[in-house]
């Protein structure tokens, strides 16, 4: 036949037919090229992610209509708490949103202080996750994502909650990281764990020290890196924690998202026991695939970060102040300038809109 006598109408209408009568033929083809790439343990790779076959559909279709959103931005929030065997397990040292842009394919990184107000809650927003488990177990997410509501107006749509452990033990599986420490600091009272009410006072301590410059932490160092309160100077304030915080969480992101840790199945099975053993999230299972898509459509995106501080910024806007703790229980908190929580919420959304 010569292509002359067939029309373009006609070409379309077979190729689709040629799609319907395959479909089923591609789809099984494509779940058995996910084996094959998972080293033929494609049947225990799934089993241990709790993920059916059918759930890998998710990862060709687009985030967008798989995960819950607001005007195409899903908002994910991170808390880093202390877990079991520490004081107080269950308070918030990292409260961290990453909130996607599936128009750009932009993740933003927002670092929330620790010591902000919760003003219906009336104590501090790293005690919102602690208050709601202990009000009912399981009622920790609801809570803490009702508090960055409340403070920030961001709607929250996923929660995940991370341990000491996590944090640790992924590093050291990854083989630690490199970042660049500026400026260095010295924190002469980090506390030993297991040791908080030892006699003297001063055996509850250890000091820790990061030189300026270029470094390679292994989880233990990581984690004293990003916990460090007590430094002279800035390096001892929450600000720079979160910004510590963002910076290592860059470095963990960039070094999970190469082929020596994704094709590396001693590895994914070692990621894999520590995240069934320590992770708590509502994000269901059916929707790893969708994460990991969104993952490696952002693999090559810069992480804007967001942090928030009692200081001037570059526009020498000052968003939030430290009021008298006689008004808040005696405790050291943040609210806004001028208690004006509206001013925060516009501050944050014109950050996120790119007019700040």
């Amino acid at each position: 036949m010569k292509l002359s006598h067939l029309r373009p109408g006609r070409i379309f209408i077979r190729f689709a037919s040629f799609i319907r009568r395959h479909l089923v033929t591609l789809f099984v083809s494509f779940v058995l090229l996910i084996i094959v790439f998972f080293g033929f343990q494609g049947a225990s790779f799934l089993s241990r992610l709790h993920l059916k076959p059918q759930d890998l559909l998710n990862f060709l279709g687009t985030p967008v209509e798989n995960l819950d959103n607001t005007n195409s931005i899903t908002n994910f929030l991170v808390l880093g708490i202390r877990g079991e065997g520490t004081d107080s397990p269950n308070l918030a040292d990292t409260i961290i949103v990453l909130s996607y842009d599936h128009n750009t394919q932009n993740p933003t990184m927002i670092s929330v202080p620790r010591d902000l107000w919760v003003p219906s809650l009336q104590a501090k927003i790293n005690s919102a996750y602690y208050y709601g488990e202990e009000a009912s177990s399981g009622a920790g997410i609801k809570m803490a994502q009702a508090a960055i509501l409340e403070d920030l107006g961001t709607p929250i749509h996923y929660t995940a909650i991370i341990n000491f452990t996590i944090f640790k033990e992924t590093i050291d599986l990854l083989g630690g990281i490199d970042i660049d420490i500026n400026p260095g600091f010295i924190d002469t009272k980090f506390p030993i764990p297991g040791k908080e009410t030892a006699q003297p006072e001063s055996a509850r301590y250890e000091t820790i020290a990061f030189a300026t410059g270029s470094a390679h932490l292994d989880g233990d160092m990581a984690l004293k890196f990003v916990r460090s309160r007590h430094s002279v100077g800035d390096e001892g304030t929450d600000f720079a924690r979160s910004r510590r915080q963002q910076q290592v969480i860059s470095a963990l992101r960039q070094k999970m998202l190469t082929p020596s840790f994704l094709l590396d199945k001693k590895k994914l099975d070692a990621f894999f026991v520590i995240l069934n053993r320590n992770l708590k999230t509502n994000i269901g299972n059916e929707l790893y695939p969708t994460l990991a898509k969104i993952a490696l459509d952002a693999k090559n995106k810069t992480v804007r970060a967001i942090t928030f501080s009692d200081k001037p910024d570059e526009n020498g806007l000052t968003i939030l102040y430290n009021p008298p703790s006689n008004r808040y229980k005696g405790e050291w908190v943040l609210i806004p300038k001028d208690n004006n929580w509206s001013a925060l919420k516009k501050y944050l959304d014109n950050l996120l809109q790119g007019r700040q």
